[in-house]
């Protein structure tokens, strides 16, 4: 039996395997998959990796975004980083079929922990692997996250064995899966696992106190504790670099009062803005119960575009405001989705096949595996509740303001993927149970058949025969929308409110009939589901299939059928192109073959419409070798980072910048009611333009940037001779709009003590940048009376050291967000370099536990050869 499972496990992973790559299969002739994330990466990261080709030296910090932040979550590569390459081996397939072959495998390990059988392992990775949402992140180019959920199952697996006393494998497969799933660097998600074995540590600690087995649950935790340090140990430098970071950016501590009263953490509104609405989490089950993702197929708005051209011949085109406004209406953006959330990419849907058979499972899964389905069903149930955010705002409230660490992560719709790992696994469970389980009655499965079974049919007959009235198909949005139109209506063209009301009107019920219709083809395509898996049940309790195989595999089948139908919506051929265009997304030129596939897919008319902001900005770069930065006003400034990709950006694209900087965005780039109140305007924007070195400005349009030279900024840096000295740090970031921060440096008074006296104005004394590399920036001086050196550089605590003529001196804080020195009469160079301690404590950390873990692998691996060989002595 042993060896057969054996046999059919590696053919199962050879079936994963190729199941991953047809699912991929544009890679096989030369395309790859093109991530939007991915695409911003590249630019973010362009400076560093060049340099690193050019150097072959590791750096940590890059000026390409944000005026400058550390590496540590753009790429940065640590030495002794041993984890990291053991992932690379078993991602061995073309992206993205590297994570979905992950998705298969690791939940398998995980089935055969459980069952013990390959047959049931099967279905279960098959139920988890084809979890729509999966599809929809790696579509984003979330690679980091559904790369940190596929070592969930593995992990658990390790976790699992230990509460089952094999402490040996258990042990190994622990610290072996925490360093993988803490090397996929995606902190919420590793977080969000976490809840969910919090979960099966309370049920496994009171199955111990009743059954009286408190040691080996002592023994059992205890080793995980150390299996886990161990896990840690391995990315030692990867979790000391990002604890670090995280302090200084906006999931960490701030003592700015004025733009938000929260001062640690990320504060309520923005942790709960993607919150899942209670009626969506029907999603699950039925994937366009809500119309699906906010930018719909065109083959779903077929009313809705019919209206429109019906519409066009009642209305008097003849008339300019109506003309006008038609053609605003019709080329407005226009959605299927109908949910609670600002927007969506997609539905978690989890298959119509695996939440039937996880509903069945809550009155068939007994006895022994009771506290297995107790954990599961209250792990998913917290997934939901936790998901519907401020929707649920007690829990939710209550979660963020006492519970350790739930502050720090945004997008709590994010939780639904706890529940994404929890059904499957009871789904599995639930289909062990029914075929293999003995002390369930044949009677008593019949039962749960036909009521547990035919309350869910009954209920998508119900939903797709009256669930046009049952629903709304509406939300404020729609609402906001045509009064928006009306108001508009009323004040330029009164006479014509009655004919716009109605045309309105008709346009939403025809929207409201395509949200009608997707939601009515989608709950049939979840009735046959359920109706064929229900049927096979049935079919094997009447003993018309004898053949458990056929049973298992069949269901397994109608899963993978049901998940690939749906997945094939946000994950298809179109999410790949030409691999010349995935190794380069920032084309300087049109090409054909651009000019061709940008006709046919909306990723390359994406990276085309660039080519002329591109090309602008390489003809900056080749003709400005000086250092400076751009501020991109043409694209989303500070949500993208093509402009990273050519030349330093004050914007860029990253989810944690530094809380200094991004304070500094909020107040002076805004534009915002609190900034207003505050009396900011466009001209103290200009001001954070010159203090950051923002020599160019490109604006215009994306067909014909124009560039325009800011010949106020200040430079690389400057000297100043006079302080405006504040309290605190709300008064800190006001004084920038209204100090002369040329001639001026804003520090606070606990600097005091730290700075001289003598500051004399005078016109002799020099600065200049001389030599640039990222992590290390040499100035050359003249320095004839003392001074303050202010820099056109992010502050930034930890790493950075100043040499002023081979003597070290202390960077201070200055003008809120840059780094000042202080400078004496006669100071001819300035180093400023960046050599963190968190990476060098943090290499010879992971170095250590590397041995510690290889010696323990050897150690297992000893103990199990030798126990095997005793019983064959035996």
């Amino acid at each position: 039996m042993k060896n057969k499972n054996l046999i059919f496990s590696a053919v199962a992973i050879v079936v994963f395997a190729i199941l991953a790559i047809v699912y991929c299969a544009p890679v096989l002739s030369e395309n790859s998959i093109i991530q939007p994330d991915i695409v911003n990466y590249k630019g973010s990261a362009e400076e560093m990796h060049k340099f690193q080709e050019q150097t072959g030296e590791n750096i940590y910090w890059s000026n390409a975004m944000f005026g400058g932040m550390p590496t540590y979550q753009t790429g940065a590569r640590y030495d002794n980083d041993l984890i990291k390459s053991i992932d690379r081996v078993i991602r061995f397939l073309p992206r993205p079929a590297d994570y979905i072959f992950l998705l298969f495998s690791g939940f398998f390990i995980l089935g055969m922990v459980l069952f013990k059988n390959w047959k049931y392992a099967l279905a279960g990775s098959v139920f988890f692997a084809m979890g729509a949402y999966f599809y929809i992140i790696i579509g984003a180019g979330h690679n980091a996250k559904v790369h940190a959920i596929a070592y969930f199952a593995p992990l658990v697996a390790g976790i699992l064995l230990l509460y089952q006393r094999k402490f040996i494998l258990g042990f190994i497969l622990t610290a072996l899966f925490m360093g993988l799933e803490l090397s996929a660097n995606h902190p919420q998600m590793t977080y969000y696992l976490f809840l969910v074995m919090l979960v099966y540590f309370i049920f496994e600690l009171i199955q111990a106190i009743q059954s009286k087995e408190i040691k080996p649950f002592a023994i059992s935790t205890g080793l995980l504790v150390v299996a886990c340090l161990i896990g840690v140990g391995l990315n030692s430098t990867k979790l000391l670099t990002t604890y670090e970071y995280s302090q200084e950016t906006i999931r960490g501590n701030s003592n700015l009062t004025i733009l938000q009263d929260k001062q640690k953490g990320l504060d309520h509104d923005y942790i709960t803005h993607w919150s899942y609405g209670k009626l969506e989490t029907f999603n699950l089950f039925i994937p366009d119960f809500m119309g699906g993702a906010s930018q719909p197929r065109e083959e779903n708005l077929k009313n809705y575009i019919a209206e429109l051209q019906k519409q066009q011949y009642i209305l008097n085109l003849e008339d300019e405001f109506n003309a006008q406004a038609f053609d605003y209406l019709a080329s407005s953006p226009v959605s299927t989705y109908w949910g609670d959330q600002p927007g969506t990419s997609g539905p978690a849907y989890q298959g119509a096949v695996v939440v039937f058979l996880f509903f069945l499972g809550l009155f068939l899964v007994r006895n022994n595996w009771s506290r297995y389905k107790w954990w599961l069903l209250a792990a998913t149930v917290l997934s939901i509740v936790l998901a519907w955010g401020k929707n649920f705002a007690g829990l939710t409230n209550f979660m963020i303001d006492y519970f350790p660490f739930y502050d720090k992560f945004r997008a709590v719709s994010s939780m639904l993927v706890m529940a994404e790992f929890t059904m499957p696994l009871l789904a599995a469970l639930t289909l062990y149970v029914f075929i293999k389980d003995e002390s369930l009655t044949e009677e008593y499965k019949k039962k749960i058949l036909m009521y547990a079974g035919g309350g869910v049919v009954a209920l998508l007959v119900i939903f797709y025969l009256f669930g046009g009235s049952l629903f709304s198909f509406s939300n404020e949005f729609d609402i906001a929308s045509k009064q928006q139109y009306l108001e508009l209506v009323k004040e330029y063209n009164p006479q014509a409110y009655g004919t716009w009301d109605t045309l309105l009107n008709n346009v939403k019920n025809a929207l409201r009939q395509d949200r009608i219709d997707m939601f009515k083809a989608d709950t049939l395509r979840t009735l046959i589901f359920v109706l064929l898996t229900l049927a096979l049940l049935f079919l094997y309790h009447l003993k018309k299939i004898k053949n458990a195989m056929v049973v298992v595999l069949g269901i397994a089948g109608l899963a993978l059928i049901d998940g690939w139908q749906v997945d094939k919506r946000y994950l298809n051929d179109e999410n790949f192109v030409d691999k010349m265009f995935v190794d380069n997304p920032f084309p300087t030129q049109f090409s054909p073959k651009l000019m061709e596939g940008a006709r046919e897919n909306h990723h390359l008319a994406g990276i085309a419409q660039k080519v002329p902001f591109n090309k602008t900005l390489d003809s900056l770069k080749s003709a400005d070798k000086s250092q400076f930065r751009v501020f991109d006003n043409i694209f989303s400034t500070f949500n993208d980072a093509t402009t990273s990709y050519f030349v330093n950006s004050i914007g860029g694209y990253h989810g944690a910048k530094l809380h200094n900087y991004q304070d500094v965005i909020d107040l002076y780039f805004s534009g915002s009611e609190k900034s207003k109140q505050l009396g900011i305007s466009q001209v103290h924007t200009q001001k954070i333009l010159n203090l950051l070195n923002t020599k160019y400005i490109i604006h215009g349009n994306p067909s014909s940037p124009m560039v325009q030279q800011n010949n106020d900024a200040y430079g690389n840096a400057w000297l100043v001779s006079d302080v405006k000295w504040v309290q605190n740090e709300d008064e800190e970031i006001l004084a920038l709009k209204d100090v002369d921060l040329r001639r001026t440096v804003v520090l606070e008074t606990k600097l005091n003590n730290q700075i001289g006296k003598g500051f004399v104005p005078e016109s002799g004394s020099t600065i200049e940048l001389v030599n640039y590399q990222p992590n290390r920036l040499t100035y050359k001086t003249n320095i004839v009376s003392p001074k303050i050196a202010v820099f056109s550089e992010i502050y930034y605590p930890h790493g950075w050291k100043v040499k002023v003529d081979g003597k070290e001196r202390e960077i201070l804080k200055a003008n809120y967000f840059l780094r000042a020195v202080q400078l004496e009469q006669g100071d001819k160079e300035i180093v400023m370099e960046f050599d963190p301690q968190s990476v060098k404590t943090g290499n010879k950390m992971t170095l250590a536990f590397n041995v510690i873990f290889i010696l323990i692998v050897l150690g297992g691996g000893y103990f199990w050869w030798k126990k095997r060989k005793e019983e064959n002595i035996d």
